[in-house]
């Protein structure tokens, strides 16, 4: 069983993979229309998420020598929705779109296969991104945290302190409180959940040995043996899951605008991308 190790922090980290998931159908928001493609202030799910990865990886590449590659996992008949979008925006660090699975889990694993089968795959100390399509808010300072935290230690997430008093139920009985946790003691997992390559391929093949099944990707670490290490997150790092989250995601984003944004510099067209748009 691996356990994971503490990094001394002096690893700069120049290459970065990311798995999106996003191949959930949505049914708690609309009967009708994924919510991936739903606007939100007039920019559909996927692509506010897609933008802000893009922003992240101009930042950084202003910085210092850095790239991107990312594989976004959905469902087939999305699939070219998605590049479509990858097309408008010359989203260049999208590298791949895949079909997803059954289950979130399943999807990742699909996210994993395609990243090995990249030009240029990920080695055994690179870090992995995985984060969920529906977390369409995810701010760079997180994305900025993720990132530091990531030259330290083999798996991290960004969390948040739990607002609400939590009871912990019996299985088969919702009614019947079992316990109260200490609220100190609790914390709200988000995405980008980070590993070490090594790590996430470890991780998943023993759960599909297994047959284990979790509902975040940190927790099948955890049952390998790694160390989870908790960054901050923020609370409006949300993750799109019903009708009212729309409204409350609305309101984090007229706050937003009251705070002058990072201009970025113009982008030209990578003729090296998969999604690059058409000469005309």
């Amino acid at each position: 069983m691996r356990v994971s190790a503490f990094r001394t922090g002096k690893d700069e980290i120049s290459r970065l993979f990311v798995i999106i998931p996003a191949a959930g159908n949505g049914t708690r928001v609309s009967d009708t229309e994924n919510k991936l493609f739903m606007s939100l202030a007039g920019i559909p799910v996927i692509e506010r998420t897609l933008l802000a990865f893009d922003q992240f990886l101009n930042r950084m590449s202003r910085r210092s020598v850095f790239t991107m590659q990312t594989v976004v996992v959905t469902a087939e008949e999305n699939i070219f929705k998605i590049k479509r979008i990858c097309e408008k925006n010359n989203f260049a660090f999208v590298k791949d779109i895949v079909p997803g699975g059954e289950t979130r889990q399943e999807s990742v694993w699909n996210g994993i296969l395609a990243l090995s089968s990249l030009p240029f795959p990920p080695g055994e100390e690179d870090v992995v991104f995985i984060h969920d399509g529906a977390r369409c808010l995810i701010d760079q300072a997180t994305l900025d945290r993720c990132l530091k935290a990531s030259s330290m230690y083999d798996v991290c997430a960004p969390s948040v302190p739990v607002k609400s008093t939590i009871k912990q139920t019996d299985k088969d009985d919702s009614g019947a409180v079992l316990s109260t946790p200490d609220r100190e003691t609790l914390q709200e997992i988000q995405t980008p959940q980070v590993f070490r390559y090594n790590i996430l391929v470890e991780a998943y093949s023993s759960a599909n040995r297994r047959g284990r099944v979790a509902t975040d990707d940190t927790s099948l670490a955890e049952a390998i043996g790694a160390k989870v290490r908790l960054v901050e997150g923020a609370y409006s790092n949300i993750k799109i899951t019903t009708q009212e989250d729309f409204a409350i995601a609305e309101s984090f984003l007229q706050s937003a605008a009251d705070v002058p944004e990072e201009k970025e510099p113009p982008r030209t067209r990578d003729p090296k991308s998969p999604f690059a748009p058409a000469e005309p």
